[in-house]
């Protein structure tokens, strides 16, 4: 009888726990992924070209990593990859490379010729996803040489940093560092803007010569302007086949109007003095040269300024 108490007894204590204790919150443990601490010395920058849209650039590239090996792979280049040094160290793994090659970078000109362009790099592990390996830059020792130049431009903002790349079935973590190369203002002004500048103060002078000699007036519109088109065309030769407008360009819109405005004005002269109105003509021309600086001003505001938000 004392028996079929007791089991009872802990019949009913096993319902009560059933029914009545709060059910235990079940663990799981999620493994963390592996770290890779990544640095990056860039020894030379050793041609831009802008035609291709590639750069080549030689560095240094080195891993301090844990359980995990990275096998990199670069997403717009194959360089060459050299081993320097591999080692165990106590509390981490090294592994060192020395990088040679070329790679693809999407320039943008619309800036032309005060562009800037970030020269980037970027790697991703080739096996683990971002659940198994993330990269960590090592900002500490990642640098550019102090004696690198590249030739045509001004060097600034070197740059690493790690992002998350989505693919439609995985995310990997990816690394990127670079720097930026930016032509230097005074040389663009002199190389690019003060040859047009002289072309476009010659075929202003037309203004100067009397209303009488329109012949010589029109002769002069007529050979700047051809000069200011071959001009325009060797400036952009250096330039990939563009499906916008950069800046050079919006500014030799702004001169071909002039240059056609200085015509039309030298033409209805022409055709004044013509019909035996001299005074007139020269009147004509007095307020059309007033009113330039006002068209200069207009033009400057729709081609450069409304144009390059397009």
């Amino acid at each position: 009888m004392k028996a079929k108490l007791v089991l009872a007894s802990a019949l009913g204590v096993f319902l009560l726990s059933i029914f009545f204790l709060p059910p235990v919150a079940s663990q799981t443990y999620q493994q963390e992924p592996s770290r890779v601490k990544v640095g990056v010395w860039i020894n030379s920058i050793e041609k831009v070209d802008t035609p291709a849209q590639t750069f080549s650039v030689d560095f240094y590239l080195w891993f301090k990593y844990h359980d995990i090996k990275p096998d990199i792979e670069f997403l717009r280049g194959t360089p060459r990859m050299d081993l320097v040094t591999e080692e165990e160290r106590p509390t981490e793994n090294y592994i060192e490379y020395r990088v040679r090659g070329a790679y693809v970078q999407p320039f943008d000109f619309r800036d032309f010729p005060l562009d800037e362009h970030f020269l980037s790099i970027s790697l991703e592990d080739k096996n683990h996803d971002i659940t198994e390996l993330v990269f960590e830059p090592d900002l500490e020792e990642s640098g550019i040489d102090p004696s690198l130049s590249v030739a045509g431009w001004d060097v600034k903002d070197f740059r690493i940093y790690v992002s998350e790349h989505a693919y439609p079935d995985e995310t990997y973590s990816q690394l990127t560092f670079g720097l930026t190369v930016y032509r230097s203002k005074i040389s663009a002004v002199l190389k690019n803007f003060l040859p047009i500048i002289i072309i476009t103060l010659i075929s202003l002078l037309t203004f100067a010569i009397s209303i009488k000699n329109f012949g010589q007036r029109v002769g002069i519109c007529v050979s700047t302007l051809m000069s200011a088109v071959a001009y325009h065309i060797a400036a952009l030769s250096g330039l990939p086949a563009l499906g916008y407008l950069t800046l050079f360009d919006r500014i030799m819109l702004v001169v071909y109007t002039v240059f056609l405005y200085n015509l039309l004005v030298s033409v209805q002269g022409m055709r004044l003095v013509e019909a035996g109105k001299v005074e007139e003509a020269e009147k004509f021309e007095s307020r059309m040269q007033n009113l330039l600086p006002v068209l200069v001003v207009v033009l400057g505001i729709i081609y450069i300024w409304l144009f390059g938000m397009i």
